[in-house]
């Protein structure tokens, strides 16, 4: 182990080898050119950080668990429940476009929060609240939400 008073005593010439030595490493072929530059500009299907949807042609991002967009994720739980096998699910399930939110829509019950449904145009607590009610009471759909 190297004594802290030897640390202290680098000189502008140590510090110097150091960064030719990182530049060296990060221009070399083995450094991910994803990771060179100012902006990191991460493709969707890296092999170390993917972050795109991994059923086939979907354009959306990948939502917490299950490597899927929120929307296919879903659909394979409900698929998963029926007992279709994943490679079954990803190859018929159908690709999504892209979705952008041209503007921050808020909640229309607390509008201090951000919407996370858009069709609902709910926030993620009161989005979650409505789906459990609907687990509840099947049948329930939009005529009761509006009450």
């Amino acid at each position: 182990m190297t004594a802290p008073w030897l640390l202290l005593q680098q000189d502008a010439r140590t510090r110097r080898d150091r960064l030719e030595v990182l530049t060296a490493l990060i221009n070399g072929p083995e450094f991910d050119p994803a990771l060179r530059g100012g902006v990191l500009k991460i493709p969707p299907t890296h092999p170390v950080y993917p972050w795109s949807c991994t059923a086939v042609d979907c354009e959306r991002p990948r939502w917490r668990r299950y490597a899927m967009c929120s929307v296919h994720a879903e659909q394979w739980q409900e698929a998963e429940a029926r007992g279709a096998s994943r490679a079954q699910f990803l190859q018929t399930a159908q690709p999504l476009p892209a979705t952008e939110m041209p503007e921050a829509m808020m909640c229309r019950i607390c509008p201090q929060r951000p919407a996370l449904s858009l069709q609902l145009v709910l926030c993620f607590r009161h989005r979650t609240r409505w789906l459990s009610h609907l687990k509840r009471h099947p049948g329930g759909g939009e005529g009761n939400f509006e009450r």
